[in-house]
C-alpha cells in the first residue's frame, strides 16, 4: 500500500460503514427503522473530522444541489453570507409612512411592514404602525418622503 493509499485508508475509513451489529438495534417496525438509520448517519457524521464534513458537503452540493440547500437551512447566515445588493431593484414600501413593506408566507399572504434589510435572505421583523400599508415601488436610493 502506497502512503497515498494509507492515508485515503485512515481518513476515509471513519466515514465509511463499518460491518458488525447496528448498535442501535430495535424491533419496533418500519418506522424504529428510520430512526435506526438516521442515528446511524448522525454517528457516522459525529466521527467526521472538519475535512471530511466538507467534502461530503461538497460532493452533495454536486449530487443534489438542492438536499445541500434543505441541509444548510439549519446553519444561520452570517452578514457575509448574504447577498449583495447592487442598488437596482425597487423596493416596496408603505405610501402613507414610507417603511419597508413585505409579504411574509408565515403571517400570510399579506402586505405588512417590516423592519431590517430590504434583501429576502436578511433578517426582518414584522411589526405593525397603527395602519395597513399602502404598497408602492421605490428605488433603493429614492427618499420614501418624497412619495
Amino acid at each position: 500500500m502506497t502512503p497515498y493509499q494509507r492515508y485515503l485508508e485512515e481518513t476515509m475509513s471513519v466515514m465509511m460503514p463499518q460491518p458488525g451489529p447496528n448498535a442501535h438495534a430495535s424491533q419496533d417496525g418500519a418506522r424504529a427503522d428510520l430512526d435506526v438509520s438516521a442515528r446511524g448517519r448522525a454517528d457516522r457524521l459525529a466521527r467526521a473530522t472538519a475535512g471530511q464534513m466538507q467534502a461530503a458537503l461538497a460532493l452533495l452540493s454536486m449530487l443534489d444541489p438542492e438536499a445541500f440547500e434543505i441541509a444548510f437551512t439549519a446553519v444561520p447566515l452570517t452578514p457575509g453570507d448574504y447577498p449583495q445588493d447592487d442598488g437596482d431593484e425597487p423596493v416596496p414600501v408603505c405610501r402613507q409612512c414610507g417603511a419597508l413593506a413585505g409579504i411574509f408566507p408565515d403571517h400570510g399572504l399579506r402586505w405588512l411592514h417590516f423592519r431590517g434589510d430590504h434583501i429576502a435572505s436578511a433578517a426582518q421583523q414584522t411589526y405593525h404602525p397603527g395602519h395597513a400599508p399602502e404598497v408602492t415601488w421605490i428605488l433603493p436610493d429614492e427618499n420614501p418622503d418624497d412619495l
